[in-house]
């Protein structure tokens, strides 16, 4: 119980110090929404008359602690302007949600009472909000893309999956897939087959990669993508 207890006070201390280090760096914040804890970076010294915009991060299972992401990077910034924000998901029984299910979690629900919340109050353009999610944040991703069609411009998920009954409803948002071949978490035809089914349907807005002999760290790989980053940024709904 003593050894616990120390490992939590010490855990404690580092997502406070963690926390500390990007107060400093950036403009950002955190900060809790009812019951859902969340980070908000905010583009430095942002226009109040322009509109700019969102991107959402679903963390994996149990990784809540806040970090120093490429997105806040000035050599990003420079060129793509955004707010960032992410939720953090306390609750990983239940996670972001699957598209096995058909209603949203908690913490999804709240995540995305979230985003409208801050939309009202920040120059957020809502033809440009952006989503994506690493392993549990990566069924995320797929669950919000289906429950939630024309809400987001673009979306990618890394190491994540889907049923592949719901490859139908993914159509309507550019999406790229990402998935390692040798995943030991998440088996690869959670990836490999809905993107499959949604190319046999016809989609024309779905990219899919897939790394030989990597594991579940794949997001190590995605962080190398060359044209994520402006793949991303070039999607507008109603485009």
């Amino acid at each position: 119980m003593r050894y616990k207890l120390i490992s939590f006070l010490l855990f404690l201390c580092f997502c406070q110090s963690a926390q500390g280090q990007l107060n400093k760096q950036y403009d950002y914040t955190q900060q809790n929404y009812q019951s859902l804890r969340y980070g908000f970076f905010k583009p430095d010294q942002y226009d109040k008359k322009k509109l700019y915009p969102l991107i959402i991060y679903l963390h994996g299972s149990r990784d809540t602690v806040s970090r120093d992401m490429s997105w806040y990077q000035p050599v990003i910034q420079k060129e793509h302007p955004a707010f960032v924000v992410t939720p953090k998901c306390e609750n990983p029984d239940q996670g972001w949600g699957n598209t096995w299910k058909a209603e949203h979690p908690l913490e999804m629900s709240l995540a995305l009472k979230l985003v409208d919340s801050l939309m009202s109050v920040y120059p957020i353009d809502p033809n440009r909000l952006y989503i994506y999610g690493i392993s549990m944040g990566g069924f995320g991703v797929f669950s919000i893309l289906q429950k939630e069609p024309g809400k987001f411009a673009a979306a990618y998920a890394v190491c994540g999956g889907s049923d592949v009954k719901a490859a139908g409803k993914l159509m309507n948002t550019p999406l790229w897939i990402f998935h390692g071949t040798l995943d030991d978490v998440v088996p690869v035809h959670l990836s490999r087959d809905v993107y499959a089914e949604m190319i046999k349907l016809g989609a024309t807005n779905v990219k899919y990669t897939e790394y030989p002999g990597v594991k579940h760290n794949s997001w190590e790989n995605v962080a190398q993508e060359k044209t994520l980053t402006t793949w991303l940024f070039s999607k507008r709904l109603n485009q």
